[in-house]
């Protein structure tokens, strides 16, 4: 048991201590306001406060854990030993930077509540961030912190044991449009078809005239993925947009959906992925969840959202009002890496609110349209990317949490060879 002693508790603290003892060290602790309740001899005791305790580990508190405001903070990054630390707080103390408020400024997405320049989806963009500006956002800062931590309670307390989380990739498929022809009218297709020479779409032309030869829909890879899914030991998570069509929702209808929904869920759990729309008609988020639930025929929990589009803390309440209890929409699109800084699902903590609430967020790390679209690489220079992120987490221990597309793997054009990247996902070492 750690005993964490502080003068005063908050909302905040209890939180950030629940996912650096709770989620990450696996550790049960307590926190303690009343000194004499200490006991060193019988417990792990780190110190958050400015007295002085003897054979207790010290961290002199940031005052961000005791605000209940969301006001622009003044951080200066240094590197140590190859680790970002920010929130000094002391020249003497064991450890002077406060890490606990620095977790919590990075996974409450403190930052994102401040004013910031949207990209053309009114996303936050990587190049926005912290993490990016000051060069740590390939890494995931919050185990960091929490590891180096827990090496410095050992120099107190030799016994003091932890295990790092076991790696584990899960393999997420968004279906924005589940098939390029199939299911569509004649009509359809011919006006798709004109639109595509009208406005010069080189790769959709290809992918016509690929289907009038072969009679086979560019977009119908799941039997591919399927027999990916039974090779590898990865969990698997579907994702589909079922909300009506627009200009950026371009699915089929849900009747037309369903069939290929029903048979995925046979082997692979199925997540909702609500609608561009969605975000300015926040209403159509239950229908859509109600509509997804209508064809599996059971209480749909998870989601991630179409084009990313995250709004803090707006997105994630509309979520835990309509039911859903895990979302996967924590990544950026412009760039891989650690947008919250943990390869480990935790709790969402509404800073409006100023309180944890019931909604477990998953971030993932790598989307292949980020790699081949974003960052402009060819195959070769996103396996680079690929493998070094993965070895990062295999190293910190946490889940790889990876989006790919039925559009993406199907081989051909200027997709050919980008499904190299999920096969070396799936390898198990």
């Amino acid at each position: 048991m750690i005993q964490v002693f502080t003068h005063t508790n908050s909302k905040r603290l209890t939180y950030t201590l629940e996912v650096f003892f709770g989620t990450i060290l696996k550790e049960p602790f307590e926190v303690i306001t009343d000194r004499s309740k200490l006991d060193i001899k019988k417990h792990w005791v780190v110190n958050y406060s400015v007295d002085s305790i003897p054979n207790a580990l010290q961290i002199q508190p940031h005052t961000l854990l005791f605000e209940t405001d969301i006001k622009k903070q003044d951080i200066v990054v240094t590197h140590q030993k190859d680790i970002p630390f920010f929130f000094k707080t002391s020249d003497k103390a064991e450890l002077i930077f406060d890490v606990f408020a620095s977790s919590f400024y990075i996974l409450s997405r403190y930052e994102e509540y401040l004013p910031f320049k949207a990209d053309e989806h009114g996303r936050f963009p990587a190049k926005e961030s912290l993490a990016y500006k000051a060069n740590f956002l390939n890494k995931p800062v919050i185990q960091l912190w929490a590891y180096y931590l827990a090496y410095k309670i050992q120099k107190y307390h030799p016994n003091f044991k932890f295990q790092k989380p076991d790696y584990q990739h899960l393999s997420t498929i968004d279906v924005d449009v589940a098939y390029a022809f199939k299911g569509k009218s004649f009509l359809r297709r011919s006006l798709g078809y004109s639109k595509a020479i009208a406005t010069k779409n080189k790769e959709l032309i290809k992918l016509y005239k690929y289907y009038l030869d072969t009679k086979k829909d560019p977009y119908d890879t799941y039997d591919y993925l399927k027999q990916l899914q039974t090779q590898s030991q990865s969990k698997w998570l579907y994702f589909f947009q079922v909300g009506q069509q627009g200009y950026y929702d371009k699915n089929l209808s849900l009747n037309e959906l369903c069939p290929l929904i029903k048979s995925l869920a046979e082997y692979a759990e199925v997540g909702l992925h609500p609608s561009y729309q969605s975000n300015r008609k926040l209403s159509f988020v239950a229908k859509e969840v109600k509509a997804l639930e209508s064809c599996l025929g059971h209480p749909v929990t998870k989601s991630r959202q179409h084009y990313l589009k995250l709004t803090f803390p707006d997105t994630y309440e509309n979520l835990i009002n309509v039911g859903v209890a895990e979302d996967y929409t924590l990544g950026f699109s412009d760039h891989i890496g650690f947008r919250a800084g943990i390869a480990l699902p935790y709790p969402f903590f509404n800073l409006c609110k100023n309180e944890k609430r019931p909604l477990q967020i998953v971030p993932f790390q790598i989307m292949e349209g980020t790699l081949k679209d974003y960052m402009n690489l060819d195959v070769e220079e996103a396996l680079i990317q690929v493998k070094n992120l993965k070895k990062t987490i295999q190293k910190t221990g946490g889940t790889l949490v990876s989006i790919f597309h039925n559009s993406s793997v199907n081989e051909l054009f200027e997709m050919k060879g980008w499904n190299r990247l999920l096969e070396t996902l799936l390898e198990e070492s």
